[in-house]
This record gives structure tokens, sequence and C-alpha cells, in this order.
């Protein structure tokens, strides 16, 4: 078995053993009334939270890609690519969402798309943060003003992810990693449309502001509304779940927890890792980290049910006239 699973399944299992210490801690009877304190109609709102995120950021690689991508099969990738992030480390779905745009459009439109789409997203995420994080400095008083300012510092930081890929974009970053590539065994073989596709894909993201700046635009407003489906999400599950904070509590936690998702980004597990972050980010902000645990237990219960419907659509054989341009592309 190669290094990098057997540590990634390692990883996995330790997280996994973790929150259910953590659970078993805070006791089963506890984790239970609070899902069941959610009730149906609880659940149909913070189900209907999660698919509007999913909608909306589909609807965003809509306008990147244009017109040919239908809404429908645009949310049903992003829900089987959300659905994979959370098993697996380093934006796995991501991948995944590549090649299920692959089999409809090809592979320049496939790697262009996902990579302005992942371009925006290093943008519109930490803005909607770092605007909670200022908002939060100023209606809540749960926190020490110390504790917050830490937290606005952070989310300031937040922004380094989309400054570094903007150098790398503009210096021509696909076309050196397929460069890179190619001096690997067993890959160094590759076509030559490769590297001419990665040199149009550097072009095409660098051009992308200059050319569509109205897509551009758009792309971004849907994600950011996307993003903040997840802080009003966290308003309430506090509601629904009981839990004696209100909303400026719940944009202090969302903030933390943005950024929080950056250093969890890059551990080889997700699986009860963020609810585990979630315990600790509580109890960094002065919160009960009991309450904090069972809040994002019930809300990673609504995502996965929510993306694990839509999932399996994702693979239904979905028919588009650049069908065979994939072909051609493939």
């Amino acid at each position: 078995m190669k290094l990098k699973k057997l540590v990634q399944i390692v990883s996995v299992i330790f997280a996994i053993v973790a929150l259910l210490w953590l659970l078993n801690r805070i006791g089963w009877d506890t984790i239970v009334r609070a899902i069941r304190s959610v009730g149906f109609g609880g659940a149909a709102v913070l189900g209907s939270l999660a698919l509007a995120e999913t909608i909306l950021d589909g609807a965003a690689l809509c306008v990147i890609v244009g017109k040919r991508l239908k809404l429908a099969f645009a949310v049903v990738v992003n829900g089987a690519g959300s659905m994979l992030n959370l098993i697996l480390p380093w934006e796995s779905g991501e991948i995944l969402k590549t090649a299920l745009l692959h089999t409809q459009f090809g592979s320049h439109d496939a790697l262009s798309g996902t990579i302005i789409w992942n371009y925006i997203f290093k943008l519109s995420r930490p803005a909607v943060s770092s605007m909670t994080a200022v908002l939060a400095f100023v209606l809540c008083r749960q926190a020490s003003g110390t504790t917050i300012a830490i937290v606005c510092a952070a989310n300031a930081l937040a922004f380094l992810p989309y400054l570094v890929l903007r150098v790398l974009v503009q210096y021509g970053a696909a076309e050196g990693l397929m460069k890179i590539l190619r001096l690997i065994p067993g890959v160094r073989r590759h076509p030559g449309h490769w590297l001419d596709l990665a040199k149009n894909i550097d072009r095409e993201v660098q051009q992308f502001w200059r050319t569509r700046r109205g897509a551009y635009v758009r792309a971004f407003v849907y994600q950011s509304l996307a993003r903040m489906t997840g802080w009003f999400g966290i308003y309430a599950g506090f509601r629904l779940v009981g839990l004696p904070y209100g909303f400026a509590e719940a944009t202090l936690v969302y903030a933390t927890m943005n950024v929080a998702e950056y250093v969890i980004a890059i551990l080889p597990a997700r699986v009860g890792v963020s609810e585990g972050t979630a315990f600790f980010a509580f109890k960094f902000l002065g919160l009960d980290p009991t309450l904090g645990l069972v809040l994002y237990v019930v809300l990673r219960v609504r995502t996965i049910l929510v993306n694990g419907m839509l999932t399996p659509f994702a693979f239904w054989g979905w028919k588009n006239g650049e069908a065979a341009a994939a072909k051609q592309d493939a």
C-alpha cells in the first residue's frame, strides 16, 4: 500500500474515533434529542438552505461555462463534488466535477470552467467571511474583543490563496503544471495537445475578467449568496436545536469556521474533522463547545442527505449537444 494512501486511511480512522469519543462524552441521548428537536419543518428549512447553496453554486458554473450547460446538470455535478469533498481531502470533489463536465463539453471547457469557478471562489468566500467577521466585531458581545479581532485578522489572511492563485495564473500555472507532469515517468508521453490545452486555459483565465466582466461579476454574486446560506444555516440551527445564541453569535461562528476550513483543507482526512473543529472553535470563542459539536453534527447530517440525494443524478447519462466535441477532445 502506498504511503499516501496509508496516511489518509489512518487519518480518517483517527478523525472518526476522535469524533465518536467527543459524541460519547456529550452523550448520545443529547445528540438524538437535538436531531429530534429540529422536526420535519426545521429539517425542511435546513435542507432548503443546503439545496439553495448547491443551486447557486451551479448557477455560477453555468454563467462561466455558458448556456450550453444546463442548470440541472450543474446542480447535480456540484452536489456530487460537495459530497466527495465531505469524505476525501484536498478538494477531490473538484476533480470529480471536472470529470463529469468532461463527458459533456470536452477537456477544455471542463478544465477551464472548473478552474475559473475555483478562481472566483477563492475571492467570494473570504469576501463574505470577512464581511461577517467585521459584522461580528460590531454586534457580538459574547466573545472578547481580542478574540474577535483575531478572527478578523485571520479572515484578512484568507485572501492569500486568491492572491497566490492570481499570480500563478498570471505566469501560466496550467502550462507550467503540464510541463512538470511530462517529466514524471509514465506521464511524459502525454500528447502534445495537452500542453496546448494548458496554454489555452491560462489565456482564458487571464482574459476572463477582461472579456467577460459581466459573467465574472454574476458568478461572484451567485457564489457569495451561496456562502451566505451557510451563515443563515448556522443561525437557523441555533434556533431549531434550541441553543441560547442569536444572530451575532451565528455571524461570529460562521466567520471563525470559514477560517478553520482553510486548515482543515490541508489535512489528509475530512470525515469528522469539521465537527471536531467546531468543538474547539466554540471553546475558543467562549461559547459552549458541546453545543457547537451538536450543531455541526446536525448540519453535517443535513448536508449528507441533500447532496447524497443529488449525487446519483450526476451519473445519469445526461445528453448534450457538445457530446461529439467531448469525444474528439478526450
